[in-house]
């Protein structure tokens, strides 16, 4: 079977679940879904069952996720706890799943455990879910104070006007195993100069923009726009005073979409103004006045992490409809549904959806004889410890039709060509089969023959169509 068909069938397999889809991963209207029709959203990712952003949750099987991290060239990526990321939906199936790293580059300095410089820009962690989601740890860093000078990092955050200045609060860092081909900054422009050779700042962070590809095509910098930029290593220097300088290879003007679209935005409230009924998310200019706010009684402040739902005006703010403030006690910080994979039960210690589970201080619901098992298909909610999640309950379900479920074992009798392997555990034999939307990790359809390897997928006549393949440590 091609490639090329192989896409065809997998596309064919999510039409004709699409419904069961929906009802399985929990999308649509009053079933956790976006209750919106058709829109974009940029947010945090808090779960997994479908993707779950900020409490919404998105079918995300029809797409691989992608992130740019080179100019021009987006390259497949798995998405994990903590991350922000940017959506295109219809009905609560993603057709668009961006990555959005906030940071990629070195350790500059550490102030001290929970507060460090990259790029000129200070990157707070977040251990409060009052204030936000709680930062995720990565790459074999297990807390912040692992983290250290000199250190190649990505980070996601929000960033955020506070106390007059501009700093990025940290949702996920990652511990990167090789200094990234270029570097990323994300922030809010400034001092934008004019002329031959214009420059601008990004918190304490100076850029070279003459040399650089601005997207999309026809817009011109100014000041107060949310950009993203790319520059080789090479071009960072020391400036003035010691400061970091840099030169971009692209710079990218951030927007969330065309005038009139829907949008769900989240962040942390920055220059209130309650009397304009206005605020700024992460460089986002949110109008509020008539939208619902909830919970019932709540006070806006700044420095509150809000999930806002409204449509984008022509000056590329956003007119509120609903302004949600998430602070772990009106919704859950975390929620996953999926496969127990590699159950200590001595501990309660185990992973669903890649995600490590503490089930210690958990209600178990509904499981045989009361207790966790290998195996069992799960919906886990719980708090968001520094490397996964506190579970403060379990409950065990059979499998829904068309969810995406887990399995680990070897894989053999591999066909590149027809794009298939036989995935063995315990002398059961399972086929799966990839496509062109899955992400391999550590491995590739040639290394495959003879790997332990964990897949994620959804079943379709008996065969796993894998969402993602990665080798098993």
């Amino acid at each position: 079977m091609t490639r090329r068909s192989i896409a065809a069938w997998a596309a064919a397999v999510l039409a004709a679940t699409a419904a069961a889809s929906l009802v399985a991963c929990g999308g649509g209207v009053g079933s956790g879904g976006t209750g919106i029709s058709a829109g974009v959203a940029q947010g945090t990712v808090n779960g997994f069952g479908s993707v779950v952003v900020d409490g919404l949750r998105f079918d995300d099987r029809s797409v691989a996720a992608r992130q740019e991290n080179e100019p021009g060239n987006e390259s497949g990526v798995e998405v994990l706890l903590g991350q922000r990321v940017e959506l295109a939906y219809d009905a609560g199936v993603a057709s668009r799943l961006l990555v959005k790293a906030t940071l990629a580059g070195p350790v500059a300095s550490v102030a001290e455990a929970g507060q460090f410089v990259v790029l000129g820009q200070t990157v707070l962690v977040n251990a409060d879910a009052t204030a936000g989601p709680v930062t995720q740890f990565g790459g074999g860093y297990t807390g912040a104070a692992a983290v250290t000078a000199g250190d190649a990092v990505e980070v996601h955050g929000l960033i955020s006007r506070l106390a007059g200045s501009t700093v990025v609060q940290a949702t996920r860092v990652e511990r990167l195993a090789a200094p990234p081909a270029y570097l990323k900054v994300s922030g809010i422009v400034g001092a934008l100069g004019s002329g031959t050779a214009p420059t601008f700042v990004l918190g304490g962070l100076t850029v070279d923009a003459s040399a650089a590809t601005v997207l999309p095509q026809g817009r011109n910098l100014a000041n107060g726009q949310r950009v993203t930029l790319l520059a080789l290593p090479a071009t960072l220097t020391a400036g003035a005073g010691g400061a970091p300088a840099l030169a971009a290879a692209q710079i990218r003007i951030e927007q969330l979409g065309a005038q009139g679209d829907e949008a769900t935005l989240s962040g942390t409230i920055g220059a209130l103004d309650a009397g304009a009924a206005r605020f700024d998310l992460g460089g986002v200019t949110v109008h509020f006045a008539g939208a619902a706010i909830a919970p019932a009684g709540t006070t806006l402040a700044d420095g509150q992490y809000v999930r806002v739902r409204g449509r984008i005006q022509a000056d590329g703010s956003l007119q509120a409809d609903s302004v949600t403030l998430r602070d772990g006690r009106g919704e859950a910080e975390a929620e996953l549904k999926g496969n127990i994979i590699g159950y200590d039960a001595t501990t309660l210690v185990f992973r669903v959806r890649d995600v490590a589970v503490d089930a210690s201080a958990a209600s178990i619901e509904s499981c045989p004889g009361g207790s966790l098992a290998e195996g069992l298909y799960v919906q886990v909610e719980g708090r968001l410890g520094a490397t996964g999640v506190l579970a403060t309950k379990v409950h065990c379900e059979d499998e829904p039709s068309g969810a995406t479920v887990e399995r680990e074992g070897v894989a053999g009798s591999v066909d590149t060509a027809g794009s298939t392997f036989v995935l063995t555990r315990s002398g059961a034999a399972l086929t799966v089969r990839w496509t062109s939307q899955t992400f391999f990790g550590n491995v590739t359809p040639d290394t495959l023959a003879g790997a332990r390897v964990g897949v994620e997928g959804f079943m379709a006549d008996g065969v796993l169509v894998a969402q993602k393949v990665k080798l098993e440590n």
